[in-house]
């Protein structure tokens, strides 16, 4: 007699203790309890045969482990376990209902009597199960596990021990013989079975299981695998290695070309050129070897992974996964698979729907699926690490295989944590043999198949055995264009589409450009179409099917398009940009002629400039070590008080202060979050998605508005910003925008718009949720079908519904063959008209992924073998459910909809919770599940009665980062950069040899192909010694074309380029002498480290102390790099610190802003983005002042490898009274790593002058250069006179001087005051000689000049978007200079606006509004060569003029201070210098090369001074009432002078207009005492003022007054 005791514990681990016992004899018998003794009593008691067991559900390792005492106490010996008899008896799906894994599956938690009644009914239908083997099968069991722990005590409940031993030695010869009896044709015959079944008989028994099962998609289960690790090598061994011989199962199951033609139909692997590389590269995967394959474009590729993919599927139930760059090239391959009845392959990405996406991850899950498409980055989720973890891997494929390489032309770090992933993967699944892979590219050099191999052998120990061509694509022709326009390339591109009349494929390398020129070809009567990564994926879609049926005659595209499209008659490829590599080239012209019997062309439609825009793209994408060096200070930040670390790249990016704008943000932090892993400081996990809400519950703002306001559970704050939230939440709907950089929906998108920290954002969306304003009833998106009068999506489905019906007809429950096109004429002759086979290929493929039928294809015979897996009227039940539901919810949304805009397509929102609720309304006893709707909208696609879409998701999802170098000083080392630098520097060679390929085609033919051959065969560094010699080699490294180089850096002397090669100094400062090119340097400077040094814009910084010197540097650079310097911040100290500070600019706050933000800077008040550089442009460095200097400081401290470039002559630095000292200046070069350079060629002045301004400033005490400056000027020596005047009145001498020397060029006449200057220009009036004043605009900025107010106004009142269209802005100034016409302002103002357009491409008004108000009158004065202009000397600072006289009345230089002003003054001069003087001062510096002369005339005062008023000398608040008045008065009106003011004579009357200051009168009596009286005025501005009392804007007039002698 036998008794059976079952039993289940509850075990605490950490206390190594039961902590609750179950059992039962039989269904009523039975004990739950916590005592040890108690249970120990039920175990005696029921134990009472002659053999006693002990039966649960993994027993044996596990709670036998604590109840042994108990055990011997019963007298029990023999232990049954559930668990490893499951699999082996239930191999076949569904598996036993009690069973999901290795766990019961029970009605109650941690119940160890529910348990154990569970395990006795299990038990019991496993011994039913065994007793339904046949004889041999048992025997087989018995003989392989019988002695095997885990099945022991089973077999010893059917066998005693001697009949087992017995068994065991009758068999032991013939295991071998008798399982291949048994399973003849379902494995190979030639195995080594006894060996397996010696070694790893547990695993030989669970693969026959398999083997047996009916159920062609039933697998091991993973506890199996993991506890077995040798299953998948045994599965290999038995059905997945040809033998020698060539078996029965081999020559069926395994032979290439029979699998070829039986799954895809093909009659042969295709050949190149008489290779079969195809079927080589084949076989060495289906013999488990480990492959490069280099195929060229069109190669047939896809077909070389998914045979062998697919054969592992059917015959080892295994799972290969192929990794790929391209979302969209993955869906093709799943689509293209499908068209051909093929279910087994899914992909899992970003642009499935929900319900798509569980559907995929459902088909790998239960086998169905034998192919698995996933992109790099999706390796880092742990979703696809748990798949792959429940599947047997047969091999992973990776696509793209060049991008492991740093030679190769796409190379992309997240490819360089595959190799990580799979051998991780291995250690988890405990696996003794290497998982394979196979590489394939279409182009690769040699260094690049040596650095794939040498990946793969170092992260896997596997050796990659190379499968590649060496025949080019003979039947291709190339050319190359050489075209000057872009005009002579579109008159020729239209030729060619013309003359050749096929099937054409223009690349671009602008996604812009494809929709223009497509749009061009079309009105020039050509259909075209355009492609690019950015449009709508329907309209890609769409363009591409309408290219592939020869719909249009021409797509226009970037390199995305072509990949997997298959179109074997394309035959022209046309590139209207050069690629950016010959690997691309040689991809995309490949993408002609695929059909290798046709002869196809190639044209490349070149200039040299084309280079240019790839180097730009180039810099742009480029990551630097700077930027690298920024994530890692941010990831120290982030992990100061822990080694973990959850964030995602948008959040990393704002801890580093990167710009948000930056192109691809995250991409580009987790390209530095790999480098930063590679080099060992971090350890980066899996993703932690998390998601908070898949639905809206409100229909609109205003609903949420309510609902918001109506909370108790917030705060007015959070009100505000939960409103904020739900109106970027309603926006945004879209879960495929949920991936990308830019998702409203982020957590971490939300955080950043909101400013609110991701904690308070997290604590809104729960509040949300608890309000009933989100929730998880999954919100979706789809397209439906429509007219204005049609439900074309319902026609669709009753379409496919009446097929269904039909084929449900057909079904035998045998199960049948059937050919399609027979299926389909008979449906057609039913009745169905527009049945057609791809419709029953759909149907098909639909009822085999939801397990109605199994399907096969026999593409020997084109028929489909069909088995249903229910009988047919059940199975029409169930599909009738579907379809009517399928039918509701199209009306639903049909009608919901209707009001809609029509269209072939109508994008349309729903919920499934909102199409359940409206289902069973329309019936009571309508129940229905989510799983029923998601099926039914599931089958709607699938048939294409609708397109999902997205869905919604409010999610987070962040990297998992683990910080394993703690040393806060450990930086980042150009060491740990060289792979990443070695790719880029690649990636610039590779746009250099395309160019060269390029050039030599238009040469010679034959020696451009050989170049292309060579470029591929050859070592690299060969093939650069061979066509890259002498200099040529040092272009070739750097990021622009030799022509552009030449023209940007060929003009500079050696200094010059000294300090623009220098890339490693941390402070490079340049002393420059007047006239020594420093703007030129600076501007080339500002070029190369953004062309060659890899800065990028938003990292870089350049300050100047005036807006006309920002406007200049701006308008140079633009110059030398096009576009790109207007991304380039150039601005002044005070615009800077006022956008810091987040104020526009003021004359008020000016005073105090630098130190306001260096102080915001030093507090960490300032947003981080704003402050982090790489590199720090300062020009004029000589005039900061304490504030300046303490911002420069705190933007170094701020960031660790700033890079200062600070240019300045502290020679010229004359701005002490206001603060400025040059010792700031001086005080870089007492910091680390600092570089002096001094530029003493000076380009602007002559001999003599250049030695007379070094002899006079050789007095100053202390300067910062070390040698003169000399003269490079080749003309003239040029003339110094020293004019001594005995005279103290000097105006006179001076304006005759001017007036005589104007025929030699431009004249300047400086003085050391403004009244000096008044007093020059009224003079010069007098004479009649025209006179220019550089003048200032105290007291109010340009911003508030009439007549550019009047421009402002015209643009704002038309403008519809921030940018001024030049439309716009050429109306507004001519609408300025028509009113204007007659203002002596107008030239000014025209001048004004010329250089804000010149300095910035597009014009956002609140930049013009910031430029004016930054911007000084004197930096806009430009007088012609007719005009004497008359300047102090600090106003002078910065000009240039060919001859320069000055007037020094009693001047004096006793402080270093007044000899740097006067030293300024004379190099202004290019020409000749003049100083005339009136006191001995100069004599001391009159040599032989210096003319000197007495003037003993002794000069009046001038007849006539000119004052110019402002704001202190006019009574302000008289204006007030005088608006309109002041408003129709120009600029340059003559005005009527009066006792105590200005009057205007209009119509016929005379109104006072100015009423002067008391300070003003006071004015006029002193210059009545000194002889002059007030004669004339005229209006010079007319500018708005202010009142602080009550905050209006009123007209004022500034007006010249004019005073003449009385005598």
């Amino acid at each position: 007699m036998y008794t059976v005791v079952f039993i289940d514990t509850e075990v605490s681990a950490e206390r190594n203790m039961v902590l609750d016992y179950g059992a039962a004899a039989d269904g009523s018998t039975h004990i739950h309890t916590k005592s040890a003794k108690a249970f120990e009593d039920f175990l005696i008691e029921h134990s009472t045969g002659s053999k006693r067991f002990l039966c649960g559900h993994n027993i044996v390792h596990h709670d036998a482990r604590y109840i042994r005492q108990q055990m011997q106490a019963a007298g029990i010996t023999d232990v049954i376990d559930t668990l490893y008899l499951s699999p082996l008896l239930f191999p076949d799906k569904p598996y036993h209902a009690l069973c999901k894994d290795d766990k019961l599956l029970t009605d109650s938690l941690n119940n160890p009597l529910n348990d154990a009644v569970k395990a006795m009914e299990l038990f019991y239908d496993e011994v039913n199960a065994f007793h339904s083997l046949s004889a041999l099968q048992k025997d087989i069991y018995a003989a392989l596990l019988g002695q095997k722990e885990e099945f022991r005590g089973f077999f010893s409940y059917f066998y005693d021990l001697h009949a087992l031993n017995v068994l065991k030695n009758e068999l032991r010869g013939d295991i071998s013989s008798l399982i291949k009896s048994f399973y003849d044709g379902k494995l190979c015959s030639n195995s080594d079975i006894a060996h397996i079944a010696a070694r790893y008989p547990a695993e030989l028994a669970y693969v026959l299981a398999m083997i047996s099962a009916k159920d062609t998609t039933s697998m091991i289960p993973n506890w199996v695998n993991m506890q077995y690790p040798a299953v998948s090598n045994v599965i290999r061994l038995l059905r997945g290695t040809t033998c020698a011989e060539g078996c029965p199962y081999c020559r069926s199951q395994l032979n290439i070309n029979s699998r070829l033609k039986q799954i895809f139909g093909h009659d042969a692997f295709r050949e190149y050129d008489g290779e079969n590389l195809q079927e080589k590269a084949v076989q060495a995967a289906v013999d488990n070897q480990s492959l490069l394959a280099i195929f060229p474009t069109g190669g047939g590729k896809s077909i070389t992974f998914q045979l062998p993919a697919l054969m592992a599927g059917e015959l080892s139930k295994a799972l290969t996964v192929v990794i790929s760059p391209l979302q969209s090239l993955m869906k093709d391959q799943v689509d293209n698979l499908e068209r051909n009845g093929i279910v087994d392959a899914v992909t899992i990405n970003g642009l499935l729907s929900p319900i798509e996406r569980a559907d995929a991850i459902e088909r790998v899950e239960n086998g169905l699926a034998s192919i698995l498409y996933v992109a790099p980055e999706s390796l880092r989720s742990k979703t696809i690490e748990r798949l792959l973890m429940r599947r047997v891997i047969a091999r992973f494929v990776i696509d793209e295989a060049h991008c492991f390489s740093a030679w190769g032309q796409d190379f992309r770090v997240d490819y360089l944590y595959i190799g990580d992933f799979i051998r991780e993967l291995q250690e988890k699944k405990q696996l003794a043999e290497r998982i394979p892979v196979s590489c394939f590219t279409a182009t690769a050099k040699q260094k690049v198949i040596s650095d794939i191999k040498e990946y793969f052998k170092e992260k896997l120990g596997l050796d990659l055995a190379l499968y590649t061509s060496g025949a080019g694509r003979k039947n291709l022709r190339y050319e190359v264009l050489y075209k000057e326009s872009d005009e002579e390339k579109y008159t020729t591109l239209r030729w060619l589409v013309e003359q050749k009349n096929c099937p054409t494929i223009v690349y671009v390398s602008r996604t812009k450009r494809t929709v223009e020129l497509a749009q061009k070809l079309r009105d020039d009567g050509i259909a075209a179409l355009a492609y690019n990564g950015k449009m709508d994926k329907a309209e890609k879609q769409a363009n591409q099917d309408a290219f592939i049926r020869d719909e249009v005659q021409v797509m226009v595209a970037t390199s995305a398009f072509g990949m997997g499209v298959d179109k074997p008659n394309i035959k022209l490829v046309v590139h209207y940009d050069i690629s950016d590599s010959l690997e691309n080239y040689v991809q995309e012209a490949g993408r002609a002629g695929r059909d290798q019997n046709l002869q196809a062309e190639c044209y490349v439609l070149f200039h040299d400039g084309d280079l240019d825009k790839h180097f730009i793209l180039l810099n742009q994408t480029k990551l630097s070590i700077s930027e690298i060096q920024q994530v890692w200070k941010a990831i120290k930040d982030l992990t100061r008080n822990r080694e973990v670390i959850q964030r995602t790249p948008l959040e990393i990016a704002r801890q580093a202060g990167w710009d948000e704008n930056v192109t691809e943000i995250e991409t580009r932090v987790k390209t530095a979050v790999q480098a930063l892993e590679n080099a060992g400081y971090i350890r980066r996990g899996k993703n932690v998605p998390h998601i908070y809400a898949t639905s809206i519950l409100v229909k609109n703002m205003t609903e949420a508005s309510l609902k918001i306001e109506a909370s108790n559970k917030m705060s007015e704050k959070e009100r505000l910003n939960a409103k904020r939230m739900m109106s970027m939440l309603i926006s945004a709907r879209s879960v495929a925008k949920a991936q990308e950089d830019d998702a409203e929906s982020r957590v971490d998108y939300l955080s950043d718009r909101l400013g609110i920290e991701r904690q308070e954002t997290f604590k809104l969306i729960q509040i949300l949720r608890e309000e009933n304003l989100l929730a998880n009833t999954k919100d979706l998106t789809a397209y439906i079908l429509k007219t204005d009068t049609q439900n074309k999506s319902l026609n669709v489905l009753k379409k496919y519904a009446a097929m269904e019906q039909f084929l449900a007809g057909q079904l035998s429950s045998e199960g049948q063959c059937i050919n399609l096109k027979e299926l389909n004429e008979s449906a057609v002759g039913s009745g169905i008209k527009n049945a057609t086979v791809n419709a029953f290929k759909t149907v098909l493929y639909y009822w085999t992924i939801k397990k109605y039928i199994k399907k096969s294809i026999e593409n020997t015979t084109a028929r489909t073998v069909i088995v249903p897996e229910m009988d047919a009227e059940a199975l029409w039940a169930q599909r009738q459910r579907c379809i009517g539901l399928a039918g509701f919810i199209v009306k639903y949304l049909y009608e919901k909809y209707s009001f809609e805009k029509s269209g072939e397509q109508q994008l349309v929102g729903f919920s499934v919770l909102e199409l359940k609720s409206e289902y069973q309304k329309s019936a009571a006893d309508k129940q229905i599940t989510d799983a029923e709707i998601e099926d039914a909208l599931l089958y709607l696609s699938k048939i294409d009665a609708m397109k999902l879409e997205g869905g919604f998701l409010v999610l987070y999802s962040g990297m998992q980062i683990t910080r394993l170098e703690m040393d806060n000083k450990i930086r980042y080392k150009a060491d740990d950069y060289k792979s990443l630098n070695a790719y880029y520097r690649q990636k610039m060679q590779q746009i250099h040899i395309v160019g060269e390929f390029a050039n030599m085609m238009v040469r010679n033919y034959h020696e451009a192909l050989q170049f292309v051959n060579e470029y591929f065969q050859m070592d690299y560094k060969l093939f650069i010694a061979k066509y890259f010699k002498g200099n040529r080699k040092n272009e070739i490294n750097r990021n622009i074309t030799p022509e552009k180089y030449n023209k940007l850096f060929s003009q500079l002397s050696d200094v010059q380029r000294e300090i623009i090669d220098n890339d490693t100094s941390k402070y490079i400062v340049v002393a420059a002498g007047p006239g020594s090119g420093k703007t030129k340097v600076l501007v080339h400077k500002l070029a190369s480290l953004m062309l060659l040094e890899d800065v990028k814009h938003e990292q870089l910084l350049m300050v100047t102390f005036s807006r006309a010197a920002a406007t200049e540097f701006r308008k140079r650079l633009y110059e030398l790099i096009g576009n790109a310097a207007g991304y380039v911040e150039i601005k002044t100290f005070h615009s800077y610190c006022f956008d810091l500070i987040g104020r526009m600019g003021n004359l008020e706050d000016a005073k105090t802003v630098v130190r306001d933000a260096s102080r915001m800077i030093a507090n960490g008040d300032v947003e981080i983005g704003r402050i982090t550089k790489t590199v720090l442009v300062i020009d004029e460095a000589q005039d900061m002042d304490e504030n300046e200097y303490r911002l420069v400081s705190a933007l170094i401290e701020r960031n660790d490898d700033l890079r200062v470039i600070a240019v300045g002559d502290d020679d010229q630095n004359i701005y002490e009274f206001r603060g400025s000292s040059s010792r700031y200046f001086e005080e870089f070069l007492t910091r680390d790593n600092a570089k002096k350079y001094e530029l003493l060629d000076n380009y602007r002045s002559s001999g003599n002058i250049v030695a007379f301004a070094n002899q006079f400033v050789r007095q100053i005490s202390h300067r910062m250069k070390s040698a003169p400056v000399t003269a490079i000027n080749d003309g003239a020596a040029g003339a110094v006179e020293l004019i001594q005047c005995a005279s103290r009145n000097l105006e006179e001498p001076v304006a005759v001087w001017a007036a005589k020397v104007r025929d030699k060029g431009s004249v300047c006449i400086l003085t050391n005051t403004n009244d000096e200057t008044l007093r020059v220009v009224g003079l010069l009036k007098k004479k009649g000689i025209r006179a220019k004043l550089i003048q200032s605009n105290d007291g109010f900025d340009l911003y508030n000049m009439i007549e550019l107010r009047f421009f402002i106004k015209k643009i704002t009142k038309e403008l519809a978007t921030p940018v001024i269209s030049q439309e716009l802005w050429d109306a507004a100034k001519d609408s300025m200079a028509s009113v204007y016409r007659n203002s002596s302002n107008l030239a000014l103002c025209l001048a004004i606006l010329e250089a804000f357009s010149l300095a910035n491409e597009r014009k956002y008004r609140s930049d013009l509004e910031m430029f004016l108000h930054e911007s000084n009158i004197e930096d806009f004065i430009v007088g012609d060569k007719h005009d004497v202009v008359v300047s102090t000397m600090h106003k002078s600072k910065g000009r240039e003029f060919d001859e320069v006289v000055m007037m020094l009345d009693h001047v004096s230089f006793d402080t270093d201070e007044r000899k740097r002003l006067l030293y300024v003054g004379m190099t202004r001069a290019k020409k000749d210098l003049y100083l005339f003087y009136n006191n001995k001062a100069f004599d001391r510096f009159i040599t032989g090369k210096v003319r000197a002369q007495v003037d003993s005339t002794l000069y009046g005062r001038p007849d006539e001074i000119l004052i110019q008023l402002t704001h202190r000398d006019i009574h302000l608040g008289f204006f007030k009432d005088k608006k309109t008045l002041i408003q129709r008065t120009l600029c340059s009106t003559s005005l009527l002078t009066g006792a105590d003011g200005l009057s205007v004579v209009q119509d016929g009357k005379t109104i006072q207009i100015v009423r002067f200051s008391k300070k003003f009168l006071r004015d006029i009596e002193e210059n009545k005492r000194q002889g002059y009286v007030m004669e004339s005025a005229s209006v010079r501005f007319v500018v708005g003022w202010t009142d602080t009392a009550d905050g209006q804007e009123y007209p004022v007039i500034l007006p010249d007054v004019y005073f003449v002698s009385k005598s």
